[in-house]
C-alpha cells in the first residue's frame, strides 16, 4: 500500500513517514483549538501553520543541530537558539537548498 503525504519518499523512508504523521496530527490538533478563536478556516489554517513552523524551528535549533554540531560551530554560525518566543516577521525564514538536500539523508 502506497501512502500519499505530499512526498514520494514517505514510501521509502519509514522515519519520514513518522515525521509526516506526527506533524499532520499536531497541525490538526492545533487547528481545532484555534478554530475557536479564528472561525474563518483560512485564518485558523495560517495561524496553525505559523505555530507549527515555530515548533519545527525550535526542534531543529534546540535539539537537532546541537546533536550534530559542536558548541563552537553553533556559535560561529550563529545557530544557537536565543530562546526568544516572539514572532518576528522581519526574519528571513528561508533555508538553503543545500540544507534540504543534506537533511534528506540524515
Amino acid at each position: 500500500m502506497a501512502l500519499v503525504l505530499g512526498d514520494i519518499r514517505v514510501n521509502e523512508i519509514p522515519a519520514l513517514t513518522s515525521y509526516h504523521n506526527v506533524f499532520v496530527l499536531e497541525h490538526n490538533r492545533l487547528a481545532n483549538v484555534l478554530r475557536q478563536s479564528f472561525p474563518d478556516g483560512e485564518e485558523a489554517f495560517q495561524q496553525t501553520r505559523k505555530l507549527l513552523i515555530g515548533i519545527m524551528q525550535k526542534i531543529v535549533y534546540d535539539e537537532f543541530l546541537p546533536a550534530f554540531l559542536s558548541p563552537t560551530a553553533m556559535k560561529k554560525n550563529e545557530l544557537a537558539s536565543s530562546n526568544r518566543y516572539k514572532y518576528d516577521s522581519q526574519l528571513d525564514p528561508t533555508a538553503a537548498n543545500v540544507f534540504g538536500i543534506a537533511f534528506r539523508y540524515v
